[in-house]
């Protein structure tokens, strides 16, 4: 080989060389390029934290020094007597209901737990007519047939009437018994109780009592 084909050759490599070099300042330039586009966003961002987390921490004392905690703590029942103008319609109809519960929806393996409990309802005139109707006549036919019961009361009859001190809640559904395993036609039956207040206690703390218990018939489906 000549001397100008060497030339040549030298010539051509040192132009490869230079190219490659170019390449790689350029790409030394985009890398530095990124970082330097990074390192700004998260200048940026950590900038933008610094007066929001100073807005959030300027709401969090200003909730905290004007925030006003209420706490609703039922008053414990005192000695004496809530008049009846004093309670509402809604506490007369669920002692009513808790007393037409105990009293008509029952199987014979509870009835009179369920009646012992009905009893606590209930104040002379009637406890003495309760005790011998009820936990004797009623608790033995039950046990005795194997009598269930089930009283489905409905909302929309549900009435409460006042005078005086004695309020009346009519209640009006359907009955449906067993006996012996056999199902009876349901019956629309209605209770009107008599209801006043006595002085209040723990159990009881309305002091709401039933005081007469009035059912009829209305008519069998």
């Amino acid at each position: 080989m000549g001397k100008p084909a060497l030339a040549a050759k030298a010539t051509e490599i040192v132009k490869d060389t230079k190219i490659l070099e170019s390449k790689r300042e350029s790409d030394t330039i985009r890398l530095w390029e990124g970082y330097r586009e990074q390192a700004i966003l998260w200048r940026s961002l950590a900038l933008l934290q610094i007066p929001a987390t100073l807005i959030c921490v300027g709401i969090a004392l200003f909730m905290t020094l004007t925030r006003t905690t209420v706490l609703n703590v039922p008053a414990r029942p005192l000695p004496g007597t809530y008049s009846v103008d004093e309670l509402n319609d809604a506490e007369f109809i669920e002692v009513a209901q808790n007393y037409i519960n105990l009293i008509s929806t029952y199987q014979p393996a509870v009835a009179r737990r369920q009646f012992n409990k009905a009893r606590e309802y209930v104040a002379e005139p009637m406890l003495t007519t309760f005790d011998q109707d009820m936990m004797i006549t009623e608790l033995k036919t039950i046990e005795t047939t194997r009598k269930t019961q089930i009283f489905f009361v409905d909302p929309a009859e549900i009435i409460v009437e006042r005078e005086g001190n004695e309020v009346w809640v009519t209640m009006t559904g359907d009955r449906v018994k067993w006996v012996a395993g056999k199902e009876l036609p349901a019956i629309v039956t209605r209770y009107v109780l008599t209801m006043t207040t006595i002085p209040r206690n723990d159990i009881n703390p309305y002091g709401i009592v039933v005081t007469n218990v009035q059912s009829e018939v209305v008519e069998h489906k």
